[in-house]
């Protein structure tokens, strides 16, 4: 039938697809974790959907360094994943201080990051919320 060096290979590609299968169920799932309390009641977020939001700001406000030349020697960041390592920090205190999620305001979020796209190199750009555009009350619309 098997040869018995074939035999441990066949278990563990065996076993290997069992493991696969079993963690396939899980994917895009999200975790759902409570983030605030408020007048109105507990708000509850999606940390999938929070930490793609902030990988989004990231990587928009890093498209800009680069455009604006503030990537490389003696600039602001040394390199884009010195960039990404700032700013991928500070997107989520980012978001934090919304009272809103992306999602729940799709187009104020897209403004956000337009105008992320759309800041004059010229001004310096250390916090995205010293846009206006990207201030909770215009990202949610309140």
């Amino acid at each position: 039938m098997f040869s018995s060096t074939r035999t441990p290979f066949i278990t563990l590609a065996a076993c290997l697809g069992v493991l696969l299968a079993a963690c396939a169920h899980n994917e895009g799932a999200g975790t759902t974790t409570v983030t605030s309390g408020s007048t109105s009641g507990v708000r509850v977020t999606n940390t999938r959907e929070n930490d793609d939001a902030a990988m989004r700001l990231a990587d928009e406000v890093c498209a800009r360094e680069l455009a604006c030349n503030h990537i490389g020697d003696g600039a602001r960041y040394r390199s884009e994943e010195a960039c990404l390592a700032d700013q991928g920090a500070q997107a989520p205190v980012q978001l934090s201080r919304w009272s809103c999620t992306p999602t729940q305001t799709q187009a104020g979020f897209e403004e956000c990051l337009a105008a992320i796209r759309s800041e004059k190199c010229e001004t310096a750009l250390p916090r995205v919320d010293r846009l206006t555009a990207c201030r909770s009350a215009a990202v949610c619309g309140r």
